[in-house]
């Protein structure tokens, strides 16, 4: 049997703190974001969150991305002097709301897909004997759980 790891209060007030902490900082970054990386990043990224003294920031795009990336240590000397002490800095990509908004749902393709249950067409799959849409065992002849398995 594992033994659980044990913290003292003490300890757990501590980490709570230092998590506090963390969180005042990219506030404090937020506040800040334009000065730190100027008008044009300021746009097109933002910071989202520090842990163990690793701050992330989302890009936009990954142009902006590369862009950081390119100045990730004089940008690391920015925030240093707002007095936000790091270990390093992560960059990571998403997508803009611009992006997002035109992605295409199809209504009549989602009321169709196999996957859902119609009318509760329930029936057991032919190889795990798992209850499953009848939509499924149509489409291919087992379940989602057995298809992704000869994936």
């Amino acid at each position: 049997m594992d033994k659980k790891k044990l913290f003292t209060l003490n300890n757990c007030l501590k980490d709570f703190k230092s998590s506090w902490s963390d969180l005042d900082n990219v506030i404090q970054l937020k506040d800040n974001w334009e000065q730190i990386v100027g008008r044009d990043l300021a746009q097109e990224c933002k910071p989202l969150k520090i842990e163990k003294s690793i701050l992330t920031i989302v890009a936009n795009h990954p142009q902006w991305r590369q862009e950081l990336i390119y100045y990730r240590h004089k940008l690391k000397e920015s925030i240093a002097k707002k007095g936000i002490k790091l270990k390093s800095i992560r960059i990571i990509q998403n997508y803009s709301p611009e992006e997002k908004t035109n992605i295409s749902f199809n209504k009549s393709e989602w009321l169709n897909h196999p996957s859902r249950i119609k009318n509760s067409q329930i029936v057991l799959c032919n190889l795990c004997k798992c209850p499953t849409p009848q939509g499924e065992i149509d489409r291919w002849g087992k379940c989602t759980f057995c298809w992704r398995k000869d994936k």
